[in-house]
């Protein structure tokens, strides 16, 4: 009996042995350990990058696939050299001269359906109809959007020898600026009684496309008529909305119109006022205590308010407008006691596009509509070094506590965005320029506006004319046909 116990027990070992060597062995067995996917994508530096390695894992894990950020320079054009790249994270002025080489791969309109994950209908009108489209086909989605805002020292402007001294000194009461003419008495104002240095902004902005931004945004209002959801069509109201810096008809530079002369006669007002060194982004010198007023996009908010010598200081209100405007070439002014808010959008947005000779297109497409979807946005545009919104529910429903702000204050940051983002009074907000050739016209326009602005005198309409004969000779690249059907198609339209 005991040798049958012992033989029983020998064989039970011998059986967990081998059981426990099997399953040693299939464990690193090469069909249980089987590669995941990767999914090359190449992003800028900065901003853009930080997004994706924000939620770049989340969205990867989700999927089964790991993902390799490679750097490319913005503004470089994709190179066909690069087949290994699968996702391009891109801003929209890009968009162009990715649509040009025909290299970016078309969404399927199917994501627009009612009942997609993504949720297309609460995409911004801006992502929807404009950004995402070329041609009227989806060539992007969107990861980031943005949100300009204005600042300003509110302990400065409760003060009630401020109020006194402002209502002395132009008949009107202190308050957050309506117009950049309230702008401008503001900065006088407040250059001349509190800061000592005699400037009470920001420097102009040290990095072209955030100049460029500052500028092109004070001249929305005085170029572009305001249109209203139920307009009419006329040719007019067609120039309001398809015409900014081209003239979608004959394809020919608006930047020397009377509308950007005196918007550039105006900003240079504000010279006098502005710090001398240049901020290396915007807002900077708000952010140090040194402004009294700054406009840039709401993730300085956060910035403001970690700065101990400003928390509680300082609110937000949305970005000034015009107090009237020239209407395509015309050379009347139409004032508007109310204010012409247009806004100037797209700049600051990031997006993502899928190369057309990916060999994991269909699961590039599903990295950008899981990272454009409802909770990955959500979870980038809370994040207050990002704040960029792309969705109505960012707009109504996203908790904005994470900008540290009390009530009172996230109340106005909130409306200041969306007064910005969703324009419900009118549809035609300037947008960025999507021609190909944005880069090279970028830099002349900012070489040019930066020798007026600099210099004691100079005139503000041969400026203009001078960087409108500079882009002419740009847009000599392209034959004159050809160049027409980009212009339309840049601002949403087809080519003939």
């Amino acid at each position: 009996m005991q040798r049958n116990s012992t033989t029983v027990l020998t064989m039970l070992a011998c059986l967990l042995a081998l059981h426990g060597c099997a399953g040693k062995k299939d464990t690193q067995s090469p069909e249980f350990q089987k590669k995941k996917p990767t999914l090359v994508i190449s992003s800028p530096e900065g901003l853009p990058n930080d997004v994706i390695q924000m939620q770049g894992m989340v969205v990867a894990n989700r999927l089964g696939t790991e993902i390799k950020i490679i750097k490319r320079n913005a503004g470089q054009s994709p190179d066909s050299k690069e087949p290994e790249v699968d996702i391009w994270i891109i801003k929209p002025e890009e968009t162009g001269e990715f649509a040009l080489t025909n290299m970016p791969a078309f969404a399927s309109d199917s994501i627009q359906e009612p009942g997609d994950k993504i949720n297309w209908s609460d995409f911004l009108p801006l992502y929807r109809e404009k950004l995402l489209v070329w041609n009227r086909k989806i060539i992007s989605l969107p990861l980031a959007g943005e949100a300009t805002v204005c600042l300003y020292r509110d302990d400065l402007f409760n003060d009630p020898a401020h109020q006194n001294g402002f209502k002395a000194k132009y008949n009107s009461p202190l308050k957050p600026p309506n117009t950049w003419s309230d702008y401008l008495k503001i900065a006088e104002y407040f250059s001349q009684s509190h800061f000592k240095d005699g400037k009470s902004l920001p420097g102009l902005c040290a990095g072209d496309e955030d100049f460029e931004k500052e500028f092109l945004s004070f001249c929305a209002g005085y170029t572009r008529q305001p249109v209203g959801p139920s307009e009419k069509v006329t040719p007019e109201i067609e120039t309001a909305v398809f015409s900014f810096l081209y003239d979608f008809r004959t394809g020919k530079p608006l930047i020397n119109n009377m509308g950007f002369v005196k918007s550039l006669e105006k900003f240079k007002l504000l010279q006098k006022f502005r710090a001398t060194s240049p901020d290396n982004e915007p807002g900077e010198n708000f952010i140090k205590g040194k402004s009294a007023l700054a406009v840039a996009d709401a993730r300085i908010v956060y910035k403001a308010q970690s700065n101990a010598g400003l928390r509680d200081k300082f609110s937000v209100c949305p970005i000034p407008g015009a107090d009237g405007y020239y209407a395509g070439s015309s050379t009347e002014f139409r004032p508007l006691p109310i204010g012409n808010k247009i806004p100037y959008l797209g700049s600051s947005s990031i997006l993502g596009c899928v190369n057309s000779k990916s060999k994991s297109k269909e699961l590039a497409f599903q990295f950008l509509t899981e990272f454009a979807g409802p909770e990955i946005s959500e979870r980038i545009c809370i994040e207050p070094s990002i704040a960029g919104y792309i969705r109505y529910s960012h707009l109504d429903k996203i908790r904005l506590d994470s900008f540290g702000l009390d009530p009172q204050r996230t109340t106005n940051l909130r409306e200041a965005i969306r007064a910005n983002l969703s324009h419900i009074d009118i549809k035609n907000p300037a947008l960025c320029s999507r021609l190909p050739g944005f880069q090279k016209r970028r830099t002349v326009l900012v070489e040019e506006l930066k020798t007026y602005l600099n210099s004691p005198g100079g005139s503000a309409q041969e400026t203009m004319d001078k960087v409108a004969r500079r882009w002419l000779e740009i847009d000599k690249s392209w034959p004159q046909k050809e160049f027409l059907a980009l212009v339309k198609q840049s601002v949403g339209l087809i080519a003939d």
